[in-house]
């Protein structure tokens, strides 16, 4: 009897459980989206939850500001993060007087196209938004050159991604295919994350805000103060004095243990590539490339037998650009130029600044025309 009454009530609690967050689920469905005006001044970016979520109550303010405003959204990978030593070339544009427009900006480790591909088909307010999108060539390795799955969760959920992709497009979802990681539970486990997240927001976000509107307001990512460019410590100059020119990098501690070899045989870069061309043109995304440079005297010192594979890569590359009419600032010139890199991969503060110059040229001349 003792056990029977334990299973009873084990069997009372679970059901009150289960209907307790059935209810809660049915009132959060029944709670009316918030909804705010675009805010007058352009946004500088978006925190990465709700880009990974796709949460129109702030992507759409967000895109909305850029366009408003007649500014650039940059999109990149770690080279477009901040620096640690000065700042980088978004910074430098956005503290130049002689530009009226402001550049927004988002970025991070590994965040290459495909991380973007929902941003682009899930919103109808990126039509028309001013991209630049950069493109570094060592993601051509074998070290990232197939796909990065751990990456690629970090950045988007398989959910929204899936979302997105209505209606169904092969090439989006052979990208999804090749960066799926994990079995069905794994799967499962993140359309029910996607579904919390979902009822969550209608507590946190629409009723919460729907009762204090202001607080709404602070939880847009605004610009910061803006540094004018003199006052960046290395704007313009080669970032230390310790700079190690034989290798053309400021930091050699990985120095002899990363070997980045150019995969030539995989194709799934430039397929990520050519899924970005076809669905910013299908959306009307006013996309500019930038293809940014690599290290080409580290490589000329140590691995001399990739430069005739880097020289590959970036003809590849121009060939789809130029190919499919897209605009594109080549900066692969660099490669070569002292100063220009922090690392194997990542460009330095001075080497921010040719490239600021580069696309601020690209901007004054497109603006103007």
């Amino acid at each position: 009897m003792k056990t029977l009454y334990r299973l009873k009530t084990l069997a009372w609690i679970g059901t009150v459980s289960i209907g307790t967050l059935v209810f809660w689920l049915i009132v959060a469905w029944s709670i009316p989206s918030f909804h705010v005006k675009t805010t007058g001044e352009q946004l500088y970016t978006i925190r990465h939850q709700d880009l990974r979520d796709n949460n129109r109550l702030y992507l759409d303010p967000f895109l909305n500001s850029i366009k408003q405003n007649n500014g650039y959204l940059v999109l990149g990978t770690s080279e477009t993060n901040k620096l640690k030593k000065g700042g980088n070339y978004h910074d430098f544009l956005n503290s130049d007087t002689d530009l009226t427009i402001r550049f927004s900006v988002i970025a991070g480790a590994g965040r290459t196209a495909c991380t973007y591909f929902p941003l682009i088909q899930g919103n109808a307010n990126v039509e028309n938004v001013k991209i630049i999108y950069y493109i570094n060539p060592i993601y051509w390795t074998t070290q990232f050159s197939k796909n990065n799955r751990e990456y690629f969760h970090r950045y988007l959920s398989y959910s929204v991604y899936r979302k997105a992709n209505r209606p169904h497009n092969a090439e989006v979802d052979a990208i999804l295919q090749a960066n799926k990681t994990g079995s069905f539970w794994t799967t499962a486990v993140d359309w029910l994350e996607f579904a919390f997240n979902r009822a969550q927001r209608k507590y946190k976000q629409d009723l919460w805000f729907a009762i204090t509107s202001s607080d709404f307001e602070k939880n847009l990512n605004k610009f910061p103060v803006f540094r004018t460019l003199n006052s960046y410590p290395h704007f313009g100059r080669i970032d230390s004095a310790n700079y190690c020119f034989t290798y053309n990098m400021s930091d050699t501690s990985h120095l002899r243990t990363y070997h980045f070899q150019v995969d030539t045989s995989a194709r799934y870069r430039y397929d990520e590539l050519n899924t970005m061309v076809a669905l910013c043109r299908q959306h009307k995304v006013d996309i500019t490339f930038v293809i940014g440079p690599y290290n080409h005297k580290a490589f000329s010192e140590l691995h001399p037998e990739e430069i005739h594979h880097f020289n590959m890569v970036y003809n590849q590359i121009r060939h789809i650009l130029d190919t499919e009419g897209c605009p594109y600032v080549d900066a692969s010139d660099l490669s070569d130029v002292a100063g220009v890199f922090q690392d194997w991969q990542h460009h330095s503060s001075y080497g921010a600044y040719l490239l600021y110059l580069k696309i601020k040229d690209y901007v004054l001349e497109k603006e103007n025309r």
